[in-house]
């Protein structure tokens, strides 16, 4: 079982966010973060790739092993930053969108969460 938080928007829903590491952060960075309408993020992470694409060029051309593995670290940190940054980055969203903190709940996946708690907060 995994801790979600859950958020509830008073016309968009509710929405859980995991807490802790976020796998697909990790693989699918700037799709996951346009995704959870992260933009300005998303713009970041690309720019970034950008930037590492041309000292990765010049770097090979030079054959520099040292720019070889700052380019190698860079692509590291861009895949774990949001990895371990990407659900915090979520709530900030949320809560700059409207969202407001419900509960916690322990549940296998974001939907079950979301039920959990609504659930609890209905009373029933």
């Amino acid at each position: 079982m995994k801790v979600h938080k859950v958020y509830k928007h008073p016309s968009l829903g509710a929405e859980a966010v995991k807490v802790g590491f976020s796998w697909p952060a990790a693989f699918l960075n700037v799709i996951w973060m346009l995704a959870k309408k992260l933009w300005t993020l998303a713009g970041l992470w690309v720019l970034a790739y950008i930037g590492l694409a041309i000292i990765q060029d010049a770097a090979l051309k030079s054959h520099s092993t040292g720019a070889i593995l700052i380019v190698l670290a860079g692509h590291l940190a861009l895949a774990l930053i949001p990895a371990f940054k990407g659900n915090e980055w979520r709530i900030k969203n949320l809560t700059k969108r409207g969202y407001e903190f419900m509960d916690s709940a322990q549940a296998a996946t974001p939907d079950a969460a979301i039920a959990q708690v609504l659930k609890k907060s209905s009373g029933v």
